[in-house]
């Protein structure tokens, strides 16, 4: 595209190693330029190359410039992220540099500038960078120069393309061995960058449309993928292989989750049993969960069951030494597993696929052996083993019309096993796949993955934002989707009084949220007054700031906005809560609670649920934090598009306590409204946060249940009545009656 400016990234400690990365930019620099001299093309004097320093010591004094290069301060990528400063403790200041990067990357990438990025370091340097790149889509070039490229890579490469390129010696100064390789290093960087900015990959044009197929194998079912892949491929399916050593089951699921990938065939498990026993070549806990999420077509099977892998022979553990033991070659040896072990595989197997609900899976089971190993006369044959396998599977995974469980008298590796597997997945895949592709090379753009329609987070989508709001927004939606990704929960909370803010604080809460009901529950009285003609809620709102600001010293507070109140401008109101320091808001009091007649009328009359979806978008526009409440899947997929950064079910008055409601929906019904509600926010925007509350979710069992039973896009708890109300009526009611117990003489 004539005009348009990309932008590859020099990544490095300017601190330690400014000398190197200047010397490796200007490198990547000509080579761009002497390639694209010798290309018709006109449009690569349009890529810029930009150091970028991610120093990550406290004591660094910083440096304004580096001449002849665009450059990006370490004090703009802490901004970015909502960071003042570095912690002195250098795992921690490491550990935020790498978010950082990671943050401006995405960032870059949104705004299609994006054509790759180069960095090098010793080892912590290519732990700070690695975990970056690793977040950049698969196709976009990313290399480090790194002392740690010939060792053990998986940590920094993951199932990533990163490149790794040997340093060969220290990243320590230049020199005639460091001259040589970041010069190699930048002119195959530069091929890699121009190269895909004037090219597609090939199956853009012979490809676009199929379904493409994640298929599993090892070498002792390789006979058996093979006859699967050649079949797939004449009925006009994309195959992607991947091989079964604990890496390539994370890089398929990785694939399935950015949506490369839309059906899968489990053929070899293997990795499940190295988890069990402890081999080498494992899963982790999460194996299969992706694929069960996205709902995609499954076909499984059990090969490779037969084997835990380990190094070479002196490194299988002692306790395993009485095994059969197969030496597969120098570097890998094989133990057989046991009966019992064969049982746990087929629970963890079992209890991942019965909590498929919309997932169409088929479980394929040989009866005749499940590797070349487990075979007539072959080491690994054991009739018994496998046979259990085969029959716990069987009892326990709970067969309907989407997951069905298939025994087939046959070898896994025999012709006939390979034509049913393919015939299982046929029944439940289609052969074409509708979702847009990355651009082709026509539009002169890099590839991406695929994305849904979607708000992008970047700051032309906040017209009105203040650069330090903006930031601060993002800083707090970056550290909560980092403990999302750790699978820990989110959880919010009302505050009606300083003393409940203060030691919900105390308790690691991680949002406070402020608004006319805690005022009137904390007084004695049912958080439905709120909704009452008894005080004007956002003069109730204001007046409490003063109460709850000056004690919360680190947790973001928002306001609860009644945005259908007709005396207020909502765009001042908006500013002055800004101004007084509030990070966002929610919408509460709400028109969501009531029903029937009144609600109609009130929507009838211009005082409905739509003025607080357009507060909650003018709050966007300005850079705030919004966490609006939704009632049902429409109002989710409304406040979505306004732009809402997280989404909280409500499922009504909550229940519970002395005030508390007695009429509500169940929790088991609450599991399905939330799960209603989540999946019309994130079909609009599929990185959006959502929470429950309300109704029987009144305390941490009941959402405990909620978030165990939705799927994977239901990412904590906001509580009120539930967070400070109940709390205090049973330690209050508690303490009384112990001091009522004491015996006089």
């Amino acid at each position: 595209m004539p005009g348009k400016t990309y932008r590859v990234f020099c990544v490095g400690t300017v601190d330690t190693k400014l000398d190197e990365l200047r010397f490796l930019a200007g490198s990547v620099r000509s080579n761009i330029g002497a390639f694209s001299n010798s290309n018709s093309s006109p449009k690569f004097d349009q890529v810029e190359v930009v150091i970028v320093d991610v120093s990550s010591s406290p004591d660094h004094k910083g440096v304004e410039n580096v001449p002849d290069f665009e450059f990006v301060k370490r004090d703009q990528l802490l901004s970015a992220y909502g960071s003042a400063k570095l912690p002195d403790d250098r795992g921690e200041a490491v550990a935020i540099m790498s978010q950082c990067l990671e943050t401006f990357l995405k960032l870059s990438l949104e705004d299609n500038s994006l054509a790759g990025a180069i960095g090098l370091g010793g080892s912590g340097g290519t732990s700070l960078i690695s975990s970056a790149f690793r977040s950049l889509p698969i196709g976009v070039p990313k290399a480090i120069v790194s002392t740690v490229a010939s060792g053990h890579t998986e940590p920094y490469v993951g199932t990533s393309d990163l490149v790794l390129i040997p340093s060969v010696v220290d990243v320590c100064g230049l020199n005639s061995v460091s001259k040589v390789v970041f010069s190699n290093a930048a002119a195959s960087f530069a091929g890699m960058v121009l190269g895909r900015l004037t090219t597609s990959p090939a199956s853009d044009n012979n490809d676009k449309g199929k379904c493409t197929v994640g298929i599993t194998m090892f070498g002792v079912t390789t006979p058996c993928v093979n006859a699967v892949q050649q079949i797939l491929t004449r009925q006009g399916y994309e195959t992607l292989v991947f091989h079964a050593t604990g890496v390539g089951g994370r890089a398929m699921e990785s694939l399935v989750k950015q949506g490369f990938i839309q059906g899968v065939m489990d053929v070899t498990t293997t990795e499940v049993a190295d988890h069990l026993v402890g081999g080498v070549m494992a899963c982790d806990s999460s194996r299969f969960d992706v694929i069960i999420e996205k709902g995609i077509p499954l076909v499984l099977s059990v090969g490779a069951l037969d084997m835990v892998n380990f190094g070479s022979k002196d490194t299988i553990p002692s306790h395993f030494q009485t095994r059969k033991i197969h030496v597969h070659n120098e570097q890998v040896s094989l133990i057989r597993t046991t009966v019992e072990e064969n049982k746990r595989f087929a629970r963890f197997i079992a209890d991942k696929l019965n909590k498929s609900t919309t997932s169409k899976v088929r479980v394929c089971l040989p009866e005749k052996g499940v590797s070349a190993l487990d075979a007539p006369g072959m080491p690994f044959w054991d009739p018994e083993a496998s046979g259990t396998l085969v029959n716990e599977l069987q009892s326990l995974i709970h067969e309907n019309e989407d997951r069905q469980v298939n025994k087939y008298s046959h070898h896994i590796n025999d012709p006939e096993f390979a034509e049913a597997l393919v015939a299982s997945f046929l029944d439940i895949c289609p052969k074409t796949y509708t979702q847009p592709r990355s651009e082709t090379a026509s539009t002169r753009e890099p590839d991406v993955p695929p994305k849904r329609e979607r708000i992008p987070y970047s700051p032309k989508s906040f017209p009105n934002a203040k650069p330090e709001t903006l930031e601060r927004t993002q800083g707090i939606l970056g550290r909560l989707r980092d403990q999302i990704e750790k699978g820990v929960a989110i959880i919010g909370g009302g505050a009606g009084t300083g003393i409940s803010a203060k030691f919900e604080e105390a308790g690691g809460i991680d949002l406070i949220v402020i608004y006319n009901s805690g005022r009137f529950r904390m007084a004695g009285r049912g958080s439905l007054a709120g909704l009452l003609p008894f005080a004007d809620a956002n003069a109730v709102v204001l007046e409490m700031a003063n109460e709850v600001l000056p004690v919360v010293k680190a947790v973001p507070v928002l306001a609860g906005v009644c945005a259908t109140d007709p005396f207020r401008r909502m765009d001042y109101f908006l500013k002055q809560l800004e101004s007084i320091g509030f990070v966002g808001v929610q919408n509460f009091p709400t028109v969501g609670l009531f029903d029937g007649n009144f609600r109609q009328n009130l929507e009838e009359t211009g005082m409905g649920y739509g003025l607080e979806v357009e507060m909650i978008a003018e709050a966007h526009k300005m850079g705030l934090l919004t966490t609006p409440y939704a009632f049902n899947p429409k109002e989710g997929e409304e406040m979505a598009k306004a732009g809402a950064d997280i989404i909280v079910a409500h499922m009504g008055l909550t229940t519970s306590g002395n005030i508390g409601a007695k009429t509500a929906v169940s929790v088991e019904e609450s599991v399905v409204r939330v799960q209603a509600i989540a999946d019309a926010a994130r079909r609009f925007n599929p990185d959006i946060i959502v929470l429950c509350h309300g109704g029987p979710i009144s305390g941490p069992e009941e959402a405990e249940y909620v978030l165990k039973r939705t799927k994977g896009c239901v990412h904590g708890f906001y509580g009120a009545s539930s967070m400070e109300r109940l709390p205090v009526e049973q330690a209050i009611t508690s303490t009384v009656q112990k001091y009522k117990s004491i015996a006089m003489k």
